[in-house]
């Protein structure tokens, strides 16, 4: 079984995926997938921050999740658990501003992650009246 990384929920304010499968690798791209349909990429330097891990895998299962070459977390024989960052009151932001590479090894395992956008997104909802200068089409105009 391969590895496959499935975005359950994207908006403007959050994204969730989770990555199944016994050996391999997933990337979740800040620019790609944490990209809502209502959203544009606002500058250079998208920033996620991870605010909850929900693991699940056999005894012999290992997940780590890897920002720019540096180690985030890491599971290993896990049951389940659940680490809910921000209901302690804090924000995983290590290398925010990378992608985030999860690796699958050993047995079958699942992971959610739970993303909170921080910067670089912009809304193409704009609740403001419009006036008679005003592109609806283009998002900040």
């Amino acid at each position: 079984m391969a590895v496959t990384k499935t975005i359950l929920k994207n908006t403007n304010q959050e994204t969730i995926v989770k990555v199944s499968g016994t050996a391999g690798s997933a990337t979740i791209s800040l620019a790609t997938d944490c990209l809502a349909a209502t959203q544009a990429l606002d500058g250079a330097t998208q920033k996620v921050d991870i605010t909850c891990c929900l693991v699940s895998g056999l005894l012999t299962s290992a997940i780590t999740v890897v920002r720019n070459s540096t180690p985030v977390w890491a599971f290993a024989g896990e049951n389940s658990a659940i680490f809910d960052f921000e209901g302690q009151g804090f924000r995983d932001s290590v290398q925010n501003d990378k992608d985030i590479v999860v690796a699958i090894a050993g047995a079958e395992a699942h992971i959610i992650l739970i993303l909170r956008k921080v910067s670089g997104y912009a809304t193409k909802v704009e609740n403001a009246e419009f006036g008679s200068y005003d592109n609806k089409s283009a998002v900040g105009s």
